[in-house]
């Protein structure tokens, strides 16, 4: 599990009303336990210079309602494609090949912008929309998972 899959966990867990999750994989192990008491009897008062729990509470509401919005108008204008299938993910047609595209480039709806390799097939992967590329995420050679994203298309 990487580090990213940990912080999405945790974000999900804290929208909950959970107390307690466990998570086991193969060679994993994840307990999140919310109402979780210290073992030592001693309380620490924190610093005065400190802000309140409740001032710098709404002042991360406010911080994550504002990514919020910024990721909605982030959305609204862009296309996201994302992996079918896990695989490994290909920018170029070979290994001595120009890539298929790149950050900045137009693309129409169609066009191959990858290949995700999987179970020894080269599965061409194409544009949705019409648009130009934006972000591309994984590098070449990388695993994908199912629904992993693979690229930002800002659509127009």
């Amino acid at each position: 599990m990487n580090l990213k899959e940990l912080k999405e966990i945790f974000r999900l867990v804290e929208k909950t009303d959970f107390s307690e999750v466990e998570i086991v994989q193969a060679d994993f192990r994840i307990r999140i336990d919310r109402n979780h008491k210290p073992i030592s009897g001693v309380a620490y008062a924190p610093p005065a210079t400190y802000s309140s729990p409740s001032r710098v509470s709404l002042e991360e509401d406010k911080v994550e309602e504002a990514a919020r919005q910024s990721q909605k108008l982030v959305d609204e204008k862009s296309s996201y494609v994302t992996s079918p299938f896990v695989g490994t993910f290909y920018r170029t047609p070979s290994p001595d090949s120009e890539p298929y595209i790149s950050v900045g480039q137009q693309v129409k709806k169609g066009q191959v912008l990858c290949i995700v390799e999987a179970m020894k097939l080269m599965n061409e992967i194409e544009a949705e929309v019409d648009g130009k590329v934006v972000e591309i995420y994984p590098e070449t050679g990388k695993a994908v998972e199912f629904g992993e994203k693979l690229f930002r298309i800002e659509v127009g």
